[in-house]
C-alpha cells in the first residue's frame, strides 16, 4: 500500500474478527445469535479464499498513512509562499454575501 501523505510504501497491521453462523440456503436467519453474520451455504462448496479476501479488504483503512511522526511530505509539495509581485484578488463571492445581508433585494 502507498501512504497518501508521503507516497512511500507503508505496511499496516490488520486486526479483524469475523463471527459467522453457517446456515442452509433459504433457512430462517432469525435464529442466528446476535453479533454473528449468517453465512448461507447452498449446494456449491464454500469459497473460503474469497471469504478471507473480502474480510481483509474490509479491514483495510480507507486512507493508508504512516504514523505522523514517521511520515514526511514529499519534497516540492510545500505550499508556495505568495510573492510580492502577485496581485491580491477580491473574492468573487463577496458580492453574494452583500446581497444576503441586504433585505431589500
Amino acid at each position: 500500500m502507498v501512504c497518501q501523505r508521503c507516497l512511500e510504501l507503508v505496511a499496516l497491521p490488520i486486526h479483524s474478527t469475523c463471527d459467522y453462523a453457517v446456515v442452509k440456503e433459504g433457512a430462517h436467519t432469525q435464529s442466528v445469535p446476535k453479533g454473528y453474520d449468517a453465512l448461507e451455504l447452498g449446494e456449491d462448496p464454500l469459497d473460503l479464499l474469497a471469504l478471507v479476501e473480502e474480510e481483509l479488504l474490509l479491514a483495510l483503512p480507507i486512507v493508508p498513512v504512516h504514523d505522523p511522526k514517521d511520515c514526511q511530505q514529499p519534497v516540492g509539495l510545500e505550499e508556495p509562499e505568495p510573492s510580492e509581485d502577485e496581485v491580491t484578488r477580491s473574492n468573487p463571492f463577496s458580492v453574494l454575501a452583500q446581497l444576503k445581508r441586504d433585505p431589500n433585494v
